[in-house]
Formats: structure tokens, sequence, C-alpha cells
């Protein structure tokens, strides 16, 4: 099962010479997930009904081309996999031209009364329609962990309450804001057209957080641990 939603590029999803960003993406992959789930009756709003909580754990984004301010993209998603604890769900955003960007994600679902993470089921994840023989990215797993490198830079990051969301953590899309005080400020991280966000561990409200910025020879790398005991809550991997 495939859902479709056409997105307006707003001024807000835009970066330098007003073309989408990499947030901008992942703010409009975000709402189409959320359109699937509330088509098949397990969206946000479904949760005390179905008793499932969605919680995303990772992306992966590669970006052919950036659509300007006030074009409109059509965004195509569906299931495209799943495994014993957790689902793989992939998307296309085309422009006019039928360019823009091609994306996976990584899902837990949870109990929504006690949070804990619920084994894949066919009643859970049969009525997306899994088509597990489309993949934009045959064989790809996500890192449980982020490349070795040498920081270079290290801040302190405020977590603000306009970041914190209907669940009471840091927005998936909102941690991208976290990443980009780190970079140096000749780094634009749009200019990245590969994009690898991990999330290993919520970010509540309150909390201390700093971003270790570093290089490989390929990859620009930003990780965000707790400022006390170095735990990772997320880390991102820009090509």
């Amino acid at each position: 099962m495939q859902v479709k939603q056409d997105f307006l590029v707003r001024l807000e999803d835009t970066g330098k010479g007003f073309v989408l960003s990499n947030k901008g993406f992942l703010i409009m992959l975000t709402n189409l997930a959320c359109i699937h789930g509330t088509r098949i009756g397990q969206g946000l709003m479904d949760r005390e009904k179905c008793h499932l909580s969605w919680m995303v754990v990772g992306w992966r984004l590669q970006v052919d081309h950036r659509p300007l301010l006030c074009e409109t993209v059509r965004g195509t998603t569906w299931a495209s996999g799943y495994g014993r604890l957790q689902t793989t769900r992939d998307f296309v955003l085309q422009d006019e031209q039928g360019r823009a960007a091609k994306a996976t994600s990584s899902w837990l679902v949870l109990d929504e009364h006690n949070t804990r993470v619920l084994r894949m089921t066919p009643e859970i994840v049969e009525p997306y329609g899994p088509e597990t023989g489309k993949q934009n990215f045959p064989g790809y797993a996500f890192p449980r962990e982020a490349p070795a490198f040498t920081p270079e830079r290290t801040v302190n990051v405020q977590v603000t309450r306009a970041m914190i969301d209907c669940n009471d953590h840091v927005h998936n899309t909102a941690y991208m804001d976290l990443f980009a005080e780190a970079l140096p400020e000749d780094e634009d991280m749009d200019r990245y057209h590969d994009l690898t966000l991990v999330y290993r561990r919520e970010i509540r409200p309150g909390q201390r957080i700093k971003a270790v910025y570093g290089r490989t020879a390929e990859e620009r790398i930003v990780v965000l641990n707790e400022e006390d005991t170095d735990l990772v809550h997320a880390f991102l991997i820009l090509k």
C-alpha cells in the first residue's frame, strides 16, 4: 500500500539559495509517514484505540535535486520490510521534473501504555501492505555507532521548549538544529546530499547536551552526547 501526498516548499523549509534544506526534506518524510499511519488507523491520534506508538530510530536521505521555494513536491511512501523488532519505510520525493530525493527509515513500535518495545506481528504490519521487493537501498543496514573520528569542535547545545513535541521529547526533525550548532562557520549542512541520522536515546526537556563534530576522509560527523555522562543520544553522518 503506497501513500502519496503533495507538499509545498515553504520558506521555513529552505536554506541558502531558497532551496529545500535537509531538515525540510525530513519534515516532509515525517509528515508523509504520519499520513500513512493515520489512514490505516495507527496514527498519532489513534494511539489510545490501537495501543501502539511508532518511533523512528533512523533516517537515510539521498538528495538528487533540491526544489525551490514555493515549488510542489510529490511524496510517496510504503512499508519496505520488517523483522522481529524493526520495520523499514521507504520514500520517494519528486518535483515536477521527477527529481528530488529518495530515503529509507527504520522504526520501532511501542506499547502505548508502558512504552515497551513490541515484536512486529502480522497484525501490526500487514495493514501497511508491505512491499518487501521495493527498496531504495537494497541490503542497507543502519549503523549502530558513528564512524571513528577525531573531534575537532565541541559545543554545548541548548534544548529549547520549541523543540519538544507531543511526546514530551525533542522532535525527530529538531535534532537537525542541534547538529547544526556544532558545524564550523564555513560548513553548510545542505552542501551534503547523503545523510544518515541515527537516534539512540531520546532527549527530554531540561537535559544538558553537547555536540561533537569531526571528519573522516569522506564524511562529516556530529554526535550528540549527554553532557555529564557522554551517553550518545544521536549521531549524524553527512557525505
